[in-house]
């Protein structure tokens, strides 16, 4: 489903991404939050009362958290950036794959959930930061940094509540629009053509719209590509 500015596409990412690559398509910045292959049983059978497991949906049990950067990555245009969420047990095995493809790691920065939902307070601490890759195609690259004129310097660290009213949906680990503008704004310039191949609920798509970039977007999950197709008025 497309219009003017955007283009969805219902299937394995990995697919779509050879198919671009045979018809020498490149994107300005692939901005993406890719499951995080954290989701786990419980460990305490122990307990009269356990804990129930996480368990994020099954596109997040066995995940390779690096193996699709080697089909994303030539897409990337010389002067892209790649913006990717993890968790803090994946950054390594991340930036290494970057790397090795011959990308280069800029920063690590962070997203802090000012509202962060507490479990094992007792036990604990509470878990309110997410992780973000900032990485170029190389190191000739020429990359996009528009620091806000009313900051003396951008600090790698973004503060924002979790899914507030309306904008929330079921899908267990939507991003905040107001946290995609942010990063959107920095990394990118309008009109630029910005690929997310783990869209979700098109939190991504609807940000880049937002701010007058287009957008690319490629989610397997039926559910969420119709809740993406809907937020960002195609379906």
């Amino acid at each position: 489903m497309e219009q003017l500015s955007c283009q969805l596409f219902h299937s394995d990412c990995q697919i779509i991404m050879r198919d671009l690559a045979n018809k020498n398509q490149q994107v300005d910045h692939i901005i993406t939050d890719p499951p995080y292959a954290i989701s786990q049983h419980n460990n305490f059978h122990t307990l009269n009362n356990p804990r129930k497991g996480v368990d994020f949906g099954t596109w997040d049990w066995g995940f390779d958290p690096a193996f699709w950067l080697e089909s994303a990555y030539p897409l990337l245009a010389s002067n892209g950036s790649m913006i990717i969420f993890c968790s803090y047990r994946f950054i390594s095995q991340i930036t290494h794959k970057i790397e090795s493809l011959g990308g280069v790691v800029k920063d690590i920065m962070v997203w802090q959930k000012a509202n962060p939902m507490p479990r094992n307070i007792h036990r604990r601490y509470v878990q309110d930061m997410e992780f973000i890759i900032w990485a170029v195609k190389s190191k000739k690259s020429k990359w996009v940094f528009n620091k806000p004129e009313d900051k003396p310097y951008q600090r790698g660290f973004f503060q924002t509540p979790t899914l507030l009213g309306k904008e929330r949906t079921a899908h267990p680990t939507q991003k905040p629009i107001r946290l995609m503008h942010e990063i959107i704004k920095i990394h990118t310039h309008p009109g630029q053509l910005i690929f997310d191949p783990f869209m979700g609920v098109g939190s991504t798509g609807v940000a880049s719209l937002d701010l007058n970039r287009r957008f690319l977007g490629c989610e397997q999950d039926l559910q969420w590509f119709e809740l993406a197709q809907i937020r960002l008025n195609l379906g």
